[in-house]
């Protein structure tokens, strides 16, 4: 298999309380776990900075760092983020995660197009569905001007319901738009308890949410790092009038 270049997933919504920075941290740890990458790294782009804190709880080898991006700071860290987005895709084997500030100006959303793939969680709710939506037609019109198929949107199913039904209508909400729709994540009771409990591996592997995690990380490993996204929109000629939100593992 020819070792693909470097590949950046940025977490973003900019409605807070989403899940962006849990679902971040988790993926960093789960892709670095899985031992297929030279380099696997978070740069925190929150003026929080929680990414850092909680990444270090539960795997303390993987490279962390904290380049805040929002309005409050000056320019400097939107152009650090850049180089070291652009030292990632030259380098084979590596994956950058980075976890975005919740409302980025409109520099910090350019940015963000620099990226592979923008991984958006959001729950099935009116408090988070009609934001993610505008914030997707935001990323959409900024694809459509640089006309280019990077960034991939990937919204993630955050805190559904099992029931069938509720994926079927999430799916529904976006169709019409240039998205594709994750593995859900069903366990919202984890995603609390990791802010209070010391985790690792082991611990991690023991909890329902553990299956949930490893099909998002195989779908992101399958059509973002290992490219098969890429190669879907280049076979489709008129990939800006299909509609592929389906697409599943």
């Amino acid at each position: 298999m020819t070792v693909k270049r470097g590949k950046i997933l940025s977490f973003a919504n900019p409605k807070g309380g989403v899940g962006k920075s849990t679902l971040s941290c988790l993926v960093t740890a789960m892709l670095k776990w899985t031992n297929s990458y030279n380099s696997v790294q978070l740069i925190d782009a929150d003026k929080q900075g929680s990414s850092i804190s909680l990444l270090q709880r539960i795997s303390d080898n993987i490279p962390c760092s904290h380049y805040p991006i929002s309005y409050e700071y000056d320019k400097l860290n939107v152009i650090l983020l850049e180089q070291l987005m652009n030292n990632c895709r030259m380098q084979t084997g590596n994956v950058l995660v980075i976890d975005t500030p919740a409302r980025p100006d409109q520099e910090g959303i350019e940015l963000l197009t620099k990226s592979h793939a923008i991984i958006i969680p959001c729950s099935n709710t009116l408090a988070e569905l009609p934001i993610t939506l505008d914030f997707v037609k935001k990323i959409d019109d900024l694809k459509a001007r640089i006309k280019k198929i990077h960034p991939h949107i990937v919204v993630i199913p955050n805190k559904i319901h099992l029931n069938r039904k509720h994926i079927d209508d999430f799916i529904k909400y976006f169709d019409n738009h240039d998205v594709v729709i994750g593995p859900p994540i069903h366990d919202s009771a984890f995603i609390r308890k990791v802010y209070t409990k010391q985790y690792d591996y082991k611990k991690i592997a023991q909890e329902t949410i553990f299956s949930d995690l490893t099909n998002v990380v195989n779908f992101l490993k399958k059509y973002v790092i290992d490219e098969e996204l890429d190669e879907i929109y280049r076979v489709d000629k008129a990939y800006k009038d299909e509609n592929i939100t389906n697409l599943r593992t």
